[in-house]
């Protein structure tokens, strides 16, 4: 059958209104059950967030105390070491430790070997026979206790100890210098150049006065400048760390590390952190005799006591100086 054009529009617009097919309607969610999934989401989320909060946390806390442990190994390594190298040896030797308090000690006497027989009896000679206080006959006050005047006394000591002189000239200028009151900040504040000069010369330490009077003037400078006029200001700052010690109180001019040294001889009488110490030259006397290197067993043996521990390093000392080793090598 032929449809005419008229009849094929009109099939073609029929087709054209006819209906979509409707989807199946999905079931409506209301207003609370939004809310109620919107929470339990919160929920989860809160759930997560609060076990990855607590995991982290534990591994941080776990980082830093990590940390804490390395750096106070490193602490110990580089006192060991600093400790070594001030005594000038190359074995390992117990580390100078800072500050010694009661427990510690106790945990000292526990943990150390004390020496030998024999090296005990040579011990309690040196001291007995050789063994000089700290400023010993110098006209201190109180030399065993760290009054401002006894420690610039012991800078003073052991500045003029340290440069290349003899030992009796060195030990004539440091009664000078201390008899002229330069052990008082106050009353060196107010000296001139001259002034040193001339209280040098009468002490006989004449190849050093003018270099030795312009280091007393920038002492002056370094005392009050930096610790208002009490060096127990440099100990406080150093937290009472040896290590920490040796490096400001090297900043005095003209004191080097053999001077350093001769004052930690001293200092550890009054700055008990300090302690034990031998410096280098008598600690390898001490070798020598027949005590040993070991400053800690060195230390358990005078019962932990700084101001014998002082005693020995200038009686050590002295054996040294007046080549007398052979008085305590021969003591059995």
């Amino acid at each position: 059958m032929v449809q005419t054009r008229a009849q094929e529009r009109s099939a073609a617009q029929g087709s054209k209104t006819q209906t979509k097919p409707k989807m199946a309607d999905r079931p409506k969610t209301t207003s609370k059950q939004k809310v109620k999934e919107a929470e339990i989401r919160e929920e989860q989320m809160t759930d997560v967030s609060v076990d990855e909060t607590i995991g982290e946390k534990r591994k941080h806390d776990d980082a830093v105390k990590e940390e804490e442990q390395k750096k106070q190994g490193n602490d110990r390594k580089s006192d060991k070491e600093q400790q070594q190298q001030s005594n000038g040896l190359d074995a390992e030797e117990p580390p100078n430790k800072a500050p010694r308090t009661s427990e510690s000690e106790e945990e000292d006497e526990e943990t150390y070997t004390g020496v030998d027989e024999a090296a005990a009896a040579k011990i309690h000679k040196v001291i007995e026979e050789f063994g000089a206080l700290p400023l010993k006959d110098e006209g201190v006050a109180e030399p065993l206790q760290a009054t401002p005047e006894t420690i610039l006394a012991m800078v003073l000591d052991a500045m003029l100890k340290s440069t290349r002189i003899s030992h009796s000239l060195a030990q004539k200028a440091v009664n000078t210098v201390i008899a002229a009151g330069y052990h008082d900040i106050k009353k060196l504040s107010q000296t001139t150049w001259d002034d040193r000069v001339e209280v040098l010369a009468t002490g006989g330490y004449n190849r050093y006065r003018e270099q030795t009077s312009t280091n007393l003037g920038a002492l002056i400078e370094f005392v009050n400048g930096k610790y208002g006029g009490d060096l127990n200001n440099l100990y406080q700052k150093a937290g009472h760390h040896p290590c920490k010690v040796r490096e400001l109180i090297k900043e005095v001019k003209g004191l080097g590390d053999l001077g350093t040294d001769i004052f930690f001889n001293n200092a550890q009488s009054v700055w008990r952190s300090l302690a034990p110490f031998i410096d280098a030259r008598s600690l390898r006397t001490a070798d020598d005799v027949g005590i040993g290197t070991d400053v800690d067993a060195i230390y358990k043996e005078l019962q932990f006591d700084p101001v014998q521990m002082s005693k020995l390093a200038n009686g050590l000392s002295t054996i040294r100086l007046e080549k007398k080793q052979g008085e305590v090598s021969e003591e059995e």
